[in-house]
Parts: C-alpha cells; sequence; structure tokens
C-alpha cells in the first residue's frame, strides 16, 4: 500500500488514537459475536503500522488494551445514533474530528451526504488507504472538510457543500476530550448556530474532573500509554452537558454501563461516563 504521499499519520496531533480507534474496530470486526462491521478498519491500522515508530505504536497498544471496552461500544453507539437520526430526517451527517471513521462508507446512508472535518495529513492518509481499498461512498455524497477544529472550521464547513438550511447529524466522537475547555465550547457553539431545528449532536461526557483514572495510572505504567494520555485538554468539562442543555439543545443522556447488556455484551469496564444525544430545539 502506497503512503508515502500522504504525512505520516502519527504527525496529525489526534491522529495516533484515531489509529487506536482503528485497531480496536479492526478486533471487533473478527469477532463472531461482534457489534459491528469495519471492514476498512485493518487497512487503516496496516497503512499506520508502515509510518508510525515503535514509542507510537507502543501507544496504540497500550490504548487499546485498556480501553478496548469502552472504544467498540462507542462506535456501535454512534452507528446507531447516524443511522437513526438520517432515518428521522437528518439529511446531512458531519463527522467533526472525522479521523479515521469510516461510516461515510459502511453505513446505510442512502439520501445522505456526509461532511468529515479533519487536517488535511489526516485526510489525505484517510483518503490514500481509502483509494488504495477501492472504497466507494455508501450516502449521497463524501466531502472532506481539511481544517482543524480549533481554527474557524465553521466558514470551511459552509464554504463547502454544507447546507445549514437542512437537519443534520452531527458526530463529535471522541474528539472534545483533545480540546481545552474553551475550544470545545466554541466548536459546540458553532454547531448550534449552524444548526436547523431539528438536527442532533452526540458527544461523550464525564461529570469527573481531570483525566481519566485509568488512563492516568496506566501513563505511570505502561510504556507509550502517556503518549495518548498527555494529548487530553478536558474538553466541555464536567458541566459541560448542561451548559449544552442551556444553548438551545434538548439533552438525553445515556450511561455508559447500561450499553455493555443492550449489546449483549455485559462489562465492568464500562462503568463511569455517559452518551450525550443531543437535540436543536
Amino acid at each position: 500500500m502506497d503512503v508515502s504521499a500522504a504525512p505520516p499519520e502519527a504527525a496529525a496531533g489526534v491522529g495516533v488514537t484515531a489509529v487506536a480507534v482503528a485497531m480496536a474496530r479492526a478486533l471487533e470486526s473478527r469477532r463472531a459475536d461482534r457489534m459491528f462491521d469495519d471492514p476498512y478498519a485493518q487497512p487503516f491500522v496496516d497503512a499506520a503500522e508502515a509510518v508510525l515508530s515503535p514509542d507510537e505504536w507502543a501507544s496504540l497498544v497500550a490504548w487499546v488494551e485498556l480501553f478496548y471496552s469502552r472504544g467498540v461500544v462507542r462506535t456501535r453507539f454512534v452507528d446507531d445514533f447516524v443511522c437513526d437520526a438520517v432515518s428521522g430526517g437528518c439529511t446531512q451527517v458531519v463527522l467533526l474530528g472525522a479521523g479515521l471513521d469510516a461510516r461515510a462508507f459502511r453505513l446505510p446512508l442512502a439520501g445522505a451526504d456526509v461532511l468529515e472535518v479533519d487536517t488535511p495529513s489526516v485526510l489525505a492518509f484517510k483518503d490514500q488507504v481509502l483509494a488504495d481499498v477501492g472504497a466507494r461512498p455508501a450516502g449521497r455524497s463524501r466531502t472532506v472538510v481539511r481544517t482543524d477544529l480549533r481554527e474557524d472550521f465553521a466558514a470551511r464547513l459552509t464554504g463547502s457543500t454544507f447546507d445549514p438550511g437542512r437537519p443534520t447529524a452531527w458526530v463529535a466522537e471522541g474528539v472534545l476530550p483533545y480540546l481545552t475547555a474553551d475550544q470545545a465550547r466554541h466548536v459546540v457553539t458553532d454547531v448550534g448556530r449552524l444548526s436547523a431545528p431539528g438536527s442532533r449532536l452526540v458527544f461523550e461526557h464525564s461529570d469527573k474532573p481531570g483525566p481519566d483514572p485509568r488512563a492516568a495510572a496506566a501513563a505511570l505504567t505502561t510504556p507509550g500509554a502517556d503518549r495518548i494520555s498527555t494529548m487530553v485538554r478536558g474538553g466541555l468539562g464536567p458541566e459541560g452537558r448542561d451548559w449544552v442543555a442551556g444553548q438551545g439543545w434538548t439533552v438525553e443522556v445515556t450511561e455508559r454501563g447500561e450499553l455493555g447488556p443492550r449489546y449483549g455484551r455485559p462489562d465492568d469496564r464500562l462503568a463511569g461516563g455517559q452518551f450525550i444525544i443531543a437535540t436543536r430545539d
């Protein structure tokens, strides 16, 4: 696979975590009792291995060992969110910090337009791998918007095929914690400004300040794990859910621990944290 035309995935900042998520999705897709099937995850992992350093690869292995259950449950929850939102009338899907998310290619999104927002280096790597395996979008269209969420992503988005007059499903999967509180609130404020009534947003939430205790412990004891844990900036923070509710969204809360039994995979490692689905009033 020729990835020489794309910058190393590791250079994209949170790109290392995107590869970790792809690794978890690849492992899950090989299980007989899999929660989902992502045929593009393993090609992403194979291509990344060719450009990552040994320390960066150790980071991925450490992350998957610690957070596999959380990663695959999140993937399934967000898959269901996207499909439900599209069937409920959202004709656009925007993947914020899209990383190596392949939903535009593997979910039944006929009639929906998908827009992926991420840095140029991440999208260059991603598009090269997808082209090499002959991937074709499953929805009506796929548009990539090459920008950093810490910049004026809204201007780049509105300058693309995005239509703010159409209900939109917004996916912020695992990206907000890598932003500061101010940056994360700026992103959500722009999302609200660009959302027609009935638009939906999904993100994770924790009502506890500071880093995940398991991640903090791993950073001290697992070689390479600190490379991911040190990227976390806290995102919306403990008050984020209530803040979003005060910005013109109706908030629905799902406890992460509930999802193991729901998906036929009980797991005490899922305790703590929530998924938030917010609907624009």
